[in-house]
């Protein structure tokens, strides 16, 4: 099954460079690169470090302060474990945050797997949102702001009380049996406190909202397309990554995604998959080009002779 999946990403891959040549032309596309200014993406690449720099931060405010782990070298596995998840197919880069987490901090592959559940769900939070607030902005903007507000404060408020861990009697778990054992291993490895919990949420909030402004201004130097057109296309991208199977570095998946997102603002099919194509390059070597430059980073101390 893996090697079939594999065949298919090689296949959309393909699919992709066909298109984008018989509708677009790949000339087409290096012309509208080439032609943003250099101010215009220096500014999109620093907000999007930003963005990177938090997503960072909430592993360290999380978990891997109290592990030891430094600041840099948290920053480290965080791009390596994005880089990953933009390479690989079929999620498989998520796999790479149990790992580093084992090397870098010396805990259990569960524990890092729990960790990277809370945060994740986290971001599931938040782009839910996100994507209501775009879907029922259509009909109502203050309808639209009211629900996204509920659903995703409500979830943040769930969460802060899984993470109060006094909360939770062992007995409760003890008589779900299996998943009683999954969700009291859940609470344990979740944030210290409620207040952490939302502390992070605004953190995810944040990184979000900076990622999604420099794909917003990049495609506004790059195409002609409306930031609403644009918006639709970077939440359906977005969520293309949960699909189970992914072209080579997500080509082909993400860029069908994110036409079909964009499709609901009626604009020429050849402006939105130009603009697809540049958003995805400019997001996969974006993060490649950040996980190069932190590449030498080290740990201190007890970390450093870990790495050696």
């Amino acid at each position: 099954m893996a090697i079939v999946r594999w065949f298919i990403g090689v296949g959309l891959a393909a699919a992709l460079l066909w298109t984008v040549d018989l509708f677009v032309g790949w000339r087409s596309i290096w012309e509208s690169l080439g032609s943003a200014p250099l101010s215009a993406v220096l500014q999109c690449g620093g907000l999007f470090t930003l963005s990177h720099l938090l997503r960072a931060w909430r592993i360290h405010f999380f978990k891997a302060a109290s592990l030891g782990v430094g600041f840099a070298l948290t920053l480290k596995l965080s791009l390596l474990h994005q880089s990953f998840n933009n390479l690989l197919p079929m999620r498989l880069g998520e796999a790479s945050y149990p790992l580093l987490m084992r090397r870098y901090a010396d805990i259990s592959l569960v524990d890092a797997t729990m960790d990277l559940i809370w945060l994740r769900l986290l971001d599931l939070l938040v782009m839910a949102g996100i994507a209501i607030l775009f879907l029922l902005g259509f009909v109502n903007g203050s309808l639209a702001m009211l629900v996204a507000a509920l659903f995703v404060l409500t979830g943040c408020f769930l969460l802060a009380m899984m993470a109060g861990k006094d909360t939770w009697q062992t007995e409760s778990y003890e008589s779900m049996g299996f998943i009683g054992s999954g969700l009291r291993t859940f609470s344990q490895r979740g944030p210290s406190s409620g207040a952490s919990v939302w502390l992070l949420f605004a953190a995810t909030v944040l990184a979000w909202s900076l990622k999604i402004l420099a794909l917003l201004l990049f495609a506004e130097v790059t195409s002609g397309l409306h930031w609403l057109t644009v918006w639709g296309g970077i939440i359906a991208g977005e969520a293309s990554s949960l699909l189970p199977v992914h072209g080579i570095a997500g080509a082909g998946t993400y860029e069908a995604a994110f036409v079909a997102g964009a499709y609901v603002g009626g604009e020429s099919l050849e402006q939105m998959l130009l603009t697809a194509v540049n958003l995805h390059i400019f997001i996969v070597s974006s993060t490649c080009l950040l996980t190069v430059f932190v590449l030498p980073l080290r740990g201190d101390g007890s970390q450093q002779e870990k790495m050696s």
